[in-house]
């Protein structure tokens, strides 16, 4: 009786899990197995990367901007709250970074001539710390905006709240060397490049500045020397048309030459709007991140996102994109319909590069070591 009745309820506990299989195992009722077996192949790999001391992420962003019509927000609402939506994110990486598209200082004046000077106030550092941005690049078109004293005051600020920078110096050797931080016994350098100089902005012997991009050779150097001592580089480079969505030949020659020299991860700025991505030889290339924290005066520019980007002595493994609304000044995580219209975009700019961009609840993914990624291709196009 007792085995009879074992076997019974065995046989009913199949014939439940079955059924139970049958409706929550396999994804929609009726859906075809190919579809089920495509959707479960991909999975994302960020969950691995605390289980490997090999691996690190880098979460970037775009252009943040503290003064223009940011400031009055800073004022009246306080140097933490354009972070507020995105500083859990910003935390949750091993090393976040965006490009400081203005001086941070009470002194100097206006360049002359000049059609827009960008200064925040010497607070707004405050907020960089607090939302988790490690680093930042200077070499862009509006870090010398009030002189060579806001910038020696914005590499102030940000050294005595331990936020690193790259891309400008006192002089020339410091705007060429690295921003090196350290994760897990791994060292990152960062580097950064501005291609849009204007008059008085490159760094010289004996005067504060930028490193530019004019000297491809000594950029490329500066990278193979980076490689040569740390573990990863990534390299920003402030390039390109403003408002253009699609990377000019010059951005992906220089980029693919980056890669080349020694560059694990390649991010953009300054055209204002997000452009594609391209994998070349196991590595991303970012060639615009857009606006971040800004005052956008058009609704292409208010669309943007957070790139995060998992990194091992090979490349990138996978790269991650959250799509990003700027509204007031500030980003915010986009959700449902909308941030799958904004992916589809970059799924079509990042696929005439020759990248697929995987969209999945709400995210988008790119798998750098697929089958179907590029591993080469033409500098220019």
């Amino acid at each position: 009786m007792r085995s009879t009745a074992f076997r019974n309820i065995l046989a009913a506990i199949i014939i439940f899990s079955v059924t139970l299989f049958s409706f929550t195992g396999c994804g929609k009722k009726g859906a075809p197995l190919s579809e089920n077996v495509r959707k479960a192949s991909f999975k994302p790999l960020f969950s691995l990367r605390k289980t490997a001391a090999d691996r690190i992420t880098v979460i970037a962003a775009g252009d943040v901007n503290f003064g223009d019509g940011v400031t009055p927000y800073l004022t009246r609402m306080g140097v933490n709250w354009p972070w507020e939506n995105v500083g859990d994110l910003l935390s949750s990486a091993d090393i976040a970074f965006v490009n400081l598209e203005c001086a941070i200082s009470s002194r100097g004046a206006p360049v002359a001539g000049k059609e827009f000077t960008f200064r925040g106030p010497v607070d707004s550092v405050k907020g960089l710390k607090t939302a988790g941005v490690d680093v930042v690049s200077l070499a862009n078109n509006h870090s010398k905006d009030y002189g060579s004293v806001a910038l020696i005051d914005t590499m102030r600020y940000l050294a005595s709240s331990n936020i690193a920078w790259c891309g400008a110096g006192n002089n020339l050797d410091e705007a060429y060397c690295p921003a090196v931080i350290e994760v897990r016994g791994k060292s990152v350098a960062f580097l950064a490049f501005t291609s849009i100089v204007p008059a008085g902005w490159p760094a010289t012997d004996s005067e504060p500045g930028c490193a530019i991009t004019w000297n491809k050779e000594r950029v490329l150097k500066a990278i193979e020397r980076a490689k040569t001592n740390h573990d990863f580089v990534v390299v920003s480079y402030h390039w390109g048309v403003e408002l253009a969505t699609c990377p000019n030949g010059d951005q992906v020659s220089l980029a693919q030459l980056s890669i080349d020299s020694g560059a694990d991860l390649v991010l953009g700025h300054h055209p204002h709007v997000v452009q594609g991505f391209q994998v070349y030889k196991n590595r991303l290339i970012a060639y615009s991140l857009g606006n971040f924290i800004f005052y956008p005066p058009r609704e292409i520019s208010s669309k943007t996102l957070l790139l995060s980007v998992l990194l091992d002595r090979n490349g990138v493994i996978q790269a991650k994109v959250l799509p990003v609304q700027i509204r007031s000044c500030r980003p915010i995580p986009m959700r449902g319909e909308f941030a799958s219209s904004w992916l589809s975009t970059l799924k079509d700019y990042s696929s005439r590069l020759g990248t697929d961009l995987r969209i999945t609840n709400s995210h988008g993914y790119i798998d750098a070591r697929a089958s179907n990624a590029p591993q080469g291709g033409k500098r220019s196009e």
